[in-house]
């Protein structure tokens, strides 16, 4: 079953200027580490109802062309790319599923700057639908907590998702298979192309 709302994917073109702007808005922002595969890195700002912005920067766009499905939100400048769904066993999600499936679960990784490995597994659904993860090692080694999901600006969480879509009417037929699995509730709304629009905050 899916558990909740996991994280929403801002990417960077610079990791270090993005966490500076966002501790100056009076965001708590934990450094993240490499990802697998060496191609991103992050930081992450932890929020108190368990769900985080991951700021996901290239360390070289050229190379993430046609490797990274975010690579084209780093071309356009930036922004809002995904959103993840927390998931307690994606395999028996993604047989679930069945067509909204893209690809079969598949490992997934970063190394924190203390050092410490963490491993997750993921399904990635048909486009603009979020992916899954399912946490290999602690959630809490992974996701901010405590101290560190407190913030000056007194955000508490993330309230809203917005998801464009060029056809809405079948994206929301298809989300709705999700929210039977206990998925949170989105807005589904016509765009230009397919993708997160657009995340808005739960004050104190």
């Amino acid at each position: 079953m899916i558990r909740g709302l996991d994280h929403v994917v801002f990417v960077v073109l610079d990791l270090d200027t993005a966490v500076a702007e966002h501790r100056k808005r009076g965001f708590t922002v934990t450094p993240g580490g490499e990802h697998a595969g060496g191609l991103t890195h992050n930081a992450l700002v932890g929020f108190q109802d368990g769900s985080y912005i991951e700021l996901t920067a290239f360390h070289d766009l050229a190379t993430a062309r046609g490797k990274h499905s975010w690579a084209p939100v780093a071309e356009r400048g930036g922004g809002w790319a995904d959103f993840a769904l927390l998931s307690n066993d994606v395999a028996e999600a993604a047989a679930a599923l069945g067509e909204l499936t893209a690809r079969p679960p598949e490992d997934g990784g970063r190394t924190r700057p203390d050092g410490i490995a963490i491993a997750w597994r993921v399904v990635r659904l048909e486009k603009p639908l979020p992916f899954l993860i399912e946490d290999l090692t602690a959630r809490d080694l992974r996701v901010p907590h405590g101290a560190a999901a407190a913030h000056a600006n007194g955000t508490t969480g993330l309230a809203r998702i917005v998801l464009g879509a060029t056809d809405p009417a079948r994206v929301a037929e298809r989300y709705a298979l999700l929210r039977e699995r206990g998925a949170p509730e989105v807005e589904v709304r016509r765009a230009d192309r397919d993708g997160l629009l657009d995340v808005s905050f739960r004050p104190g």
